[in-house]
């Protein structure tokens, strides 16, 4: 996902990315799937697992340190890395609903003090870096 979003040549073509439980940094550069993540310039969601064999809270924080755009990112405590495609779908189609059809109510889950991610108690280490 960052190697295609953020790849310059798209011009504009990305309105916003998802990536759910993505593989470490330097994992992914050992096994020769190297990616940017400092070249997504849309804004990202970056959603793991608690329990993730492929990528350590400290790697989810080094992404969202990472990205240039606007970042949310966190961790879905008590699952796993398979899991992720269906634990992470309520705010995923709340990022798409935000950034592509500017729904206010949807944006109410990462934005401001009462941010419904950041008050969840099944998702810890929120990272909200808006602008």
């Amino acid at each position: 996902m960052f190697n295609a979003v953020g790849q310059r040549e798209h011009g504009g073509m990305y309105a916003c990315a998802v990536s759910l439980s993505p593989t470490e940094w330097a994992v992914a550069a050992a096994l020769g799937m190297e990616y940017d993540p400092y070249q997504m310039a849309v804004p990202t969601l970056i959603l793991a697992a608690e329990e993730n064999d492929v990528i350590t809270p400290e790697g989810v924080k080094g992404l969202f340190d990472a990205v240039g755009a606007d970042r949310v990112s966190a961790l879905r405590t008590g699952a796993g890395h398979g899991e992720m495609l269906y634990c992470g779908d309520g705010y995923v189609t709340a990022w798409f609903m935000w950034h592509l059809q500017d729904d206010g109510v949807a944006a109410g889950a990462f934005t401001g003090e009462g941010a419904e991610l950041r008050n969840n108690p099944l998702y810890r280490d929120v990272r909200i870096g808006l602008s």
